[in-house]
């Protein structure tokens, strides 16, 4: 027996045969490309009430700064543990290590890395950038206040009264002490240059150091200019120094820079050309003027 096949008429008038298989090919991509246009057009799928863990790798990482946000508002650590354990991610603290190393590299806002900073301690996150801008790392701890003592009691004595009318005394005009201006956290130790010889230096160099002139990471500058403002945390170039951090300038562009945690706001900063006639930048050295005390330990 042969198998018959449909002839068809070209348009030049010749006659072609399409098999059955082709005609069954032919529907079956019809049919599929209805179905994709129905599921994706009229009628797609829509998720309602999605649990987090769900979420993409994007909107994960929303998802957290959102409750680092909450938390760090309301303080209420019940309700953000509880939000965020709907991500079922056994590895939540080294998420939000890596989260916080993400936001210091595209250099977030302070208060969204403050924030999540606080967040990633209290999950146990152990990372630099934790140890950093945790908020419970004071680097610089005020003198304790000595313990209060018991006031001593006092022994009325009796004394005869006397009969005399007192004389009128003169009311004294009460005097307004004067009040004494804060000190700045930060003082400029130093305020130099940058050249160097074949190259232009185009940036500005923070150097923050503690009142012992050791190494001060962690800390925030603020840099402003005509129409902007930008922050920078020193210690995150530790090739350069624990206490390094850099601002690159832009040519015609005055700058003024200070500590957000303190200190004297150093304005005019421009690009301009040293001896050999290349740019050069500015370096500029702030010393924590609070003593950092270290707590004894108690003796066994």
């Amino acid at each position: 027996m042969s198998r018959r096949r449909q002839a068809t008429t070209l348009p030049n008038g010749r006659r072609s045969q399409i098999s059955a298989a082709g005609l069954f090919l032919l529907g079956l991509v019809i049919g599929l490309g209805g179905a994709l246009y129905y599921a994706w057009v009229i009628s797609p799928v829509v998720y309602v009430d999605a649990s987090p863990s769900r979420f993409s790798e994007t909107h994960k990482e929303e998802y957290i700064h959102l409750v680092s946000e909450s938390y760090a508002a309301d303080g209420d650590w019940l309700r953000a543990s509880e939000r965020l354990a709907a991500l079922d991610d056994p590895a939540l603290p080294q998420r939000l290590n890596a989260q916080l190393e993400t936001y210091l590299r595209e250099q977030r806002p302070a208060a969204d890395i403050e924030h999540l900073a606080q967040l990633a301690q209290q999950v146990g996150a152990e990372g630099t950038a934790v140890a950093l801008f945790a908020p419970d790392v004071n680097l610089a701890t005020d003198t304790p206040t000595p313990p209060a003592t018991a006031e001593p009691t006092l022994t009325a004595t009796p004394t005869a009264v006397s009969t005399n009318t007192p004389q009128p005394s003169a009311t004294p005009t009460p005097t307004t002490a004067p009040t004494a201006t804060p000190q700045p956290n930060y003082r400029l130790l130093s305020q130099e240059r940058v050249c160097q010889r074949g190259t232009a230096v185009t940036r500005i160099e923070v150097e923050t150091l503690d009142a012992l002139l050791n190494q001060l990471p962690g800390v925030e500058v603020v840099v402003r200019w005509d129409g902007g403002e930008d922050h920078f945390f020193t210690g995150f170039k530790p090739e350069e120094g624990a206490g390094y951090g850099d601002f690159a300038m832009s040519p015609g562009v005055s700058y003024s820079v200070m500590l957000v945690d303190g200190s004297p706001e150093i304005s005019g900063l421009r690009l301009e050309p040293c001896d050999s006639g290349e740019d050069g930048g500015w370096r500029l050295t702030f010393q924590n003027l609070r003593v950092t005390l270290e707590t004894p330990e108690p003796e066994e």
